[in-house]
C-alpha cells in the first residue's frame, strides 16, 4: 500500500480546499463570475453536467453563470469531502432556480481537482435527468 505521506509533490492543505469550495459556493449565490473564475487555474475546466462539452473555465463559468436567474440558490447537502493528498475535494449540493414558470430543483455532485497552489484545475457536475425536478 502506498503510504500517503510520502508524496514528493507539495499539494494545498486540507484547509486551503475547504475554503475553495466554500467560497466557489459563496460566489455561485452571489453570481459573481469574476471571483468564481479567480478560483481556477489557467487552462482550467468544466464539465456541467458529465457528459456535455468540456469548456475553458472563464469561457464556460461566464456563459453558465451568466444565464443563472438572480434568485437561483446554491445550498451544500453536506460537508465539503478532500482527498488525502490534496489533489481534489468535492460536494453535494442542491441548486433551487425558476425556469420558464416553474421551480427546478437540481441535486448535484461537484468534484474538483486542485494544483499545487490550490487552484481548480478541473471541475465536473454530476447530475442527470433523475436529479432535476420541477414544480
Amino acid at each position: 500500500m502506498k503510504n500517503l505521506k510520502d508524496s514528493t509533490r507539495k499539494r494545498p492543505t486540507e484547509e486551503q480546499l475547504h475554503i475553495a469550495m466554500q467560497t466557489y459556493i459563496d460566489a455561485l449565490n452571489k453570481k459573481d463570475i469574476q471571483q468564481i473564475i479567480s478560483l481556477f487555474a489557467d487552462g482550467g475546466t468544466i464539465e456541467d453536467p458529465v457528459g456535455s462539452t468540456i469548456e475553458g473555465a472563464s469561457a464556460g463559468l461566464t456563459r453558465l453563470v451568466g444565464a443563472l436567474p438572480v434568485d437561483a440558490t446554491f445550498t451544500l447537502d453536506t460537508p465539503i469531502r478532500t482527498s488525502h493528498d490534496g489533489s481534489g475535494a468535492a460536494f453535494a449540493m442542491t441548486v433551487i432556480l425558476n425556469h420558464e414558470g416553474k421551480q427546478l430543483t437540481i441535486h448535484s455532485i461537484d468534484v474538483m481537482q486542485f494544483d499545487e497552489k490550490g487552484l481548480i484545475t478541473e471541475m465536473k457536475a454530476y447530475y442527470g435527468p433523475s436529479n432535476i425536478s420541477a414544480k
